[in-house]
C-alpha cells in the first residue's frame, strides 16, 4: 500500500464514522456546570460550544488508544526495522503533550448520544454522567436534538470506536474500523522504503497520515456512553487560526462552533444537587431569545 492508498484509507473511515443523519428522538447530551447554560443563553451571539484542546481531557489515555493501534500494527509488519518503528510510536505514546508530538492541535467537544421519546423528557438524564461529568451532580447537561447538532458542526461531528483490540469474529469483522486500520496500516508499513532513514522519514508521513482519527478511539471501558465528538485540527494555536484562549491561569486553548448550539426542542436539566434557581433563570434567558426549549431540575437519587 503506497502513501496516497493510505491516506484515501484513512478518509474512507473517517466518511463511515461522520455523523450526517439522525431521527427525531435523537439527542446529544453535554455534562457540564451549572453556570454554563445561562452564559450560552445571554445573548444569540454567545450561544455556541467552545470546543477545547484534546491535551485537557480528564482521561490520560486520551490520544493514545489509536497508538496502541498502531504499535500493534508495527510488530505486525514484516519490514526489517520495525523494531525501530516501535520504539518510535512508542515515544509518540509517552509524549504528555499531543501537540508536541504531532505538531498539531485538536480540538473537540463530546457528547453522548440518548434517544428520548416523547413523555420521558423530564427523566431522561443518566446518574453515572451527573457523577463523572456533572460537577459531582451539581452541574447541568445540555440536551441537543442531533440533527441540530449537526448543523451546528457541520462535517465536524464523528462517532467515536471502542475497542482497541482487533478481536471479534463473524462476517463483519474485517469492515471494523479497528481491524481496518490494523490491516491497511501493517500494509503501508511493510511498503515503507528500505534504507532505515528513508523508513524513519516514511513512518513520520505515516503518523501525521493517522492524525485525523486520533480521538475517535476509546477504551471498550466507555462503550456505554455511546458518544459523538465534534472535532476540528489546527496547525497552531495562533489567533490567527481561529484558536483563543479563556480567562483561566493557565489560560486554556478553545476555538468557537457556530452559533446556535442550544436550539428549539433543546432540554436543559440541572443535577440532582443543583440550586433550582437555576432552571428559573435559564428560561427567562430563552424566553428573551424566543427559544422553545424545556428545563428540568433532576429527580435521580444522588448520594
Amino acid at each position: 500500500m503506497d502513501a496516497e492508498q493510505y491516506k484515501n484509507h484513512i478518509n474512507s473511515i473517517l466518511e463511515k464514522l461522520k455523523v450526517s443523519e439522525a431521527t427525531p428522538i435523537q439527542y446529544a447530551a453535554h455534562y457540564t456546570g451549572a453556570l454554563t447554560p445561562k452564559l450560552l443563553l445571554a445573548k444569540h451571539e454567545d450561544n455556541k460550544m467552545r470546543q477545547f484542546d484534546g491535551d485537557y481531557m480528564n482521561d490520560p489515555e486520551e490520544g493514545r488508544y489509536l497508538v496502541d493501534v498502531m504499535i500493534a500494527a508495527a510488530q505486525a509488519c514484516d519490514h526489517q526495522f520495525k523494531g525501530d518503528f516501535v520504539e518510535r510510536l512508542t515515544k509518540l505514546r509517552e509524549s504528555r503533550l499531543l501537540y508536541s508530538a504531532y505538531r498539531k492541535a485538536t480540538f473537540l467537544s463530546c457528547w453522548t448520544i440518548k434517544e428520548i421519546k416523547a413523555g420521558s423528557e423530564d427523566s431522561s438524564d443518566s446518574l453515572n454522567h451527573w457523577r463523572f461529568y456533572g460537577h459531582d451532580g451539581q452541574g447541568s447537561c445540555l440536551m441537543v436534538p442531533l440533527t441540530s447538532l449537526i448543523n451546528t458542526f457541520p462535517n465536524q461531528l464523528f462517532k467515536v470506536v471502542y475497542g482497541t483490540e482487533a478481536r471479534g469474529g463473524g462476517a463483519n469483522a474485517a469492515e471494523r474500523p479497528i481491524q481496518q486500520v490494523k490491516t491497511n496500516l501493517t500494509s503501508r508499513l511493510n511498503a515503507l522504503r528500505r534504507t532505515r532513514s528513508n523508513a524513519m522519514q516514511d513512518l513520520e508521513e505515516v503518523i501525521q497520515a493517522t492524525h485525523p482519527l486520533l480521538f475517535l478511539f476509546k477504551s471498550s471501558e466507555y462503550a456505554a456512553e455511546k458518544e459523538v465528538r465534534s472535532i476540528v485540527h489546527k496547525d497552531s494555536y495562533a489567533k490567527s487560526s481561529g484558536v483563543n484562549f479563556d480567562e483561566r491561569t493557565p489560560q486554556r486553548a478553545y476555538i468557537d462552533g457556530e452559533q446556535g448550539l442550544i436550539s428549539n426542542n433543546s432540554i436543559l436539566y440541572f443535577g440532582p444537587k443543583a440550586d433550582h434557581k437555576y432552571a428559573i433563570e435559564v428560561m427567562g434567558l430563552a424566553a428573551n431569545l424566543n427559544l422553545d426549549i424545556r428545563v428540568f431540575v433532576s429527580s435521580m437519587p444522588y448520594r
